[in-house]
């Protein structure tokens, strides 16, 4: 059995809670239990004050295999950030942007350069999804082509120096897979909708529910989080075109990354988002998977 664990963003002490409420006990420095595996959807890094603690128990959970992880966006974009491109400069740029995003991840290990440096190795080194017998874990969507691709080209589904270095280029594969896999479907705003989102402010891209069918749908209803759309019109054919539905009896699929702010649920039979944006005032939550095929919402347990 299995517990699928939503994004922790350097929230340890709410990780340590979650898995004492699940059951499992600290032995040798190492959280686990009897019976289950955890499995982390990514992000475990920024936003918390806690970022090497987290990253200290998911890292032990994994090495002695008492868990999975896949990695996030937030992983992703961190090992661009400290990786020297082929030219001049990084591969994500060191801007006043950036610096505050990673603020929290880099103050964490200040006094520990090595110990940074060997989480980075680690880090770099998760696999962009994971596919069991009865189940699949990605940090934000599934698509079967991408999938297929990595598969094909990327040992244990971990990226190589050479695709790390490709998935920043615009107009790629590798980033297109990095996108997709990473960061999931974000449909732009045509200058005749005003969409705000939860925060008040106006958004040029919308996060939608990739996983739908389209057809005959509004934009409020594909729309995948907490947003005002105005007019809310019924979607384009160009719009439709971005959607990867995923089929009624798909294998359970578990994501993270959306940072949903309404009370934890299934986003589908056999789909089931676990991140409810902690690090916002909201939850951290896990889905214990006992073997089931069609997943139930009881299921769902939260700190």
């Amino acid at each position: 059995m299995y517990d699928i664990i939503g994004d922790i963003h350097g929230n340890a002490d709410a990780l340590k809670n979650l898995l004492l409420k699940l059951g499992y006990t600290k032995n040798s420095g190492v959280y686990g239990h009897p019976h289950h595996k955890a499995i982390f959807t990514g992000d475990f890094v920024n936003r918390g004050k806690k970022v090497r603690q987290a990253l200290k128990i998911v890292r032990r959970m994994v090495e002695n295999k008492a868990a999975y992880a896949v990695m996030g966006n937030h992983e992703y974009n961190l090992i661009c950030y400290h990786t020297k491109s082929l030219g001049r400069g990084y591969l994500r740029k060191h801007t006043a942007a950036n610096r505050s995003l990673f603020y929290y991840s880099i103050k964490a290990f200040a006094d520990h350069p090595d110990e940074w440096k060997e989480d980075l190795e680690w880090i770099k080194q998760l696999p962009l999804f994971l596919e069991f017998e009865h189940f699949r874990v990605v940090h934000a969507c599934w698509d079967k082509q991408v999938v297929k691709f990595v598969k094909r080209n990327l040992p244990g589904n971990r990226m190589t120096e050479a695709f790390l270095h490709n998935s920043v280029r615009s107009g790629t594969v590798e980033n297109e897979v990095v996108r997709i896999l990473l960061s999931g479907i974000e449909m732009p705003v045509d200058n005749l909708t005003t969409v705000i989102n939860s925060g008040g402010n106006p958004v040029d891209k919308l996060r939608v529910k990739w996983w739908m069918e389209p057809d005959s749908q509004r934009l409020g209803g594909v729309a995948l989080g907490d947003y005002k759309i105005q007019p809310n019109r019924l979607l384009t054919k160009k719009e439709k075109s971005l959607f990867i539905p995923y089929p009624d009896k798909g294998r359970p699929l578990f994501i993270g990354h959306y940072c949903l702010r309404e009370e934890p649920g299934l986003q589908a039979p056999n789909i089931c988002c676990v991140d409810y944006c902690y690090y916002r005032k909201g939850k951290l939550v896990a889905y214990r998977l006992e073997g089931e095929s069609r997943l139930k919402a009881d299921n769902l347990i939260t700190v």
